[in-house]
Formats: structure tokens, sequence, C-alpha cells
């Protein structure tokens, strides 16, 4: 995604580094109370887009809404604090969303030119609660408004790639790589770096106060990789939900987000035309949504470049302390 391309740039590490050492946020479906009448739906699209943004930029084990809300379903416990605790969650993030708006604004006339341009706004009050005093201690709403740097002209008729994007917003996908390059989905990474630093000065999403650099510098001698690798059992076309054939032993966590891969090309030995080994192609990525055994285990795929089917295979790395 170019989301996550666009965070790399202020990462030091992607690889995975044991949740402990992070705040974990899960975060509920939004209310949606703004006069956004279109195809996206608000309530999940947002806070779906506002995990992945906190999961890439803090390497936390971030809960989406859909994994959330599942946990609400688990008789084990008696309510969702208690069942997001038991989970190593610390906070827990609602949010109503009182504004959504795009406007366009046009002069001119339509025959001869046109002077136009577009405008997003994005309002959201927020509610963090921590979860083991049961106390909410971030209540804030947060704006954030963009337009175009420059204005579409339209000449004699003719439409202005401005005015195309903006008919035909509703028909990208939200949070694909083509929403990330209109405005509303720079717009909305705008709100998100808002948010965050925000959130940073109430409650500490890197803990002991380590940043990512020191982490990096300590794992060349301290740290050590642990390669875990598993299997797509079976694949729901229509649900897009996945069982892979990890799971407790494997210390697999809900909200983990595991790469899949499917075999790339071939490697051949110049020299003597020896097969050396087939390399692997990222193909997508899947969200664990229940751990339900020792080595079973149901996701939902969150990403797919290319069509995920069973026998693909899914690697976690993990970075263990000596």
């Amino acid at each position: 995604m170019i989301l996550r391309r666009k965070l790399l740039n202020i990462f030091f590490i992607s690889l995975f580094i044991p949740a402990s050492l992070f705040a974990q946020i899960a975060f509920l479906s939004f209310k949606d109370k703004s006069s956004y009448r279109g195809s996206w739906n608000l309530s999940e699209d947002i806070p779906n887009f506002m995990s992945e943004y906190f999961r890439e930029k803090y390497k936390s084990n971030v809960l989406s809404p859909r994994v959330t809300e599942n946990l609400t379903r688990d008789e084990t416990y008696s309510n969702i604090n208690e069942a997001l605790i038991a989970k190593n969650c610390d906070y827990l993030v609602r949010g109503t969303i009182t504004d959504f708006s795009i406007n366009r604004l046009v002069a001119g006339e339509p025959k001869v030119a046109q002077y136009e341009t577009y405008s997003n706004n994005i309002e959201i009050e927020f509610e963090v609660t921590e979860l083991k005093t049961n106390k909410i201690i971030f209540l804030e709403k947060i704006e954030q408004k963009s337009s175009d740097l420059g204005v579409g002209i339209t000449i004699f008729g003719k439409e202005s790639e401005t005015k195309k994007e903006f008919s035909q917003l509703d028909q990208i996908k939200f949070g694909s790589d083509d929403f990330l390059k209109t405005l509303v989905g720079k717009n909305l990474l705008k709100f998100c770096d808002k948010f965050s630093s925000r959130l940073e000065t109430i409650i500490k999403l890197n803990a002991n106060e380590k940043s990512i650099d020191t982490i990096k510098s300590e794992s060349k001698t301290a740290l050590k990789r642990k390669i875990l690798q598993g299997e797509i059992l079976f694949v729901d076309s229509e649900t897009k939900e996945v069982f892979v054939n990890l799971g407790k032993r494997d210390n697999l966590q809900i909200g983990m987000i595991l790469p899949v891969y499917a075999e790339g090309d071939t490697i051949f030995d110049k020299s003597t035309g020896e097969i050396l080994g087939i390399t692997d192609r990222k193909i997508g990525e899947i969200e664990i949504i229940e751990v339900r055994g020792e080595r079973f285990s149901l996701g939902i795929i969150k990403e797919e470049k290319s069509k995920i089917s069973k026998g693909n295979k899914v690697r976690r790395i993990e970075i263990l302390s000596d």
C-alpha cells in the first residue's frame, strides 16, 4: 500500500517487535453523524484506516474494529474491557464522525471557461479509555481541512482533471492506493498525523521511552530473529476469511498481520544449470481475528495484490531477546 510506503521513511525497523514493548490500542467502529451520503461506509472505513496507520507507525498490534467487536461475542468475558485486557490491550478508541464533507467550488461560464477547486473537511470527536482503570483519558475533537493547491480550469466544456477526480471519488475503494492519491486520501493522512501527535502527549505509545532507532541499534547485539512459517488452509472468497495452520503454540495474537506469499521465480546455477530454489512473491496480507487452537487460526484478507489461495504460505518474523 502507498500508506505503508509513505510511512516507511519515518520507521527504522520493519520486523515484528514483541507487543509488550508498546502500548496496545483497539478501535471500535465509529458513529457517523456526518451528512455524507456516498458509497463509503465511514463508520467502518475510517477506523480501519486509522488502525492500519497506527499499526504501521508504531509497529504495534493495533486491533481493527472487526477484531475488537469479534471479542465482544466471546462469552468467556463479562465485558469488552475484560476481553481486551486479556488480549494485552491498554487503550480503547471510540469516535463520532461529526463532519466528512467534500465540496466543489465552481466559477465562470460552463461553455466558455470555468475555474474549479474542491476541499475536504474531516471532524471526529474521540474518546480514548484506559482499560485497566476504565477512565477516559482523552476526550477531544480533531479537525483537518485541505483544499486543492491549484485550481482546475475547464475550457469550452471540456472536463478538467479536478472534475474527473471529484466525480469518480465514490468509485474508488476507501484506503486503496488510488484513494491515497486523491485530496481526500491525503487529507485523511494529515488527520491521522494530527490525532496521533495529540495522543502521544497523553499516552506513551513507545514504552520505556526507547526510540525505534535505539531498539534497532540494540538488536545488533542483544536480539535475534525467530521465523515462523505457516500455510493457508482454506479461503472463503465471499467473506475474505482464511484459515491458517498457526495458533497458540506459535504465540499468534489477535490483530497480528501476516504477509502471504506465493511461489515466484525458479533460481538456477548459471554454471551447472542446477535448480537452487524458488523465490517467494508477496501477494497480500491477512489479519488474525481469532486464535482457535494450537495450530489453527482465523484471519481476514487485508490486502490482495494477487489472488490468495489454499496452499499459499504465511510468514512471521519475531525479534527475541537472548
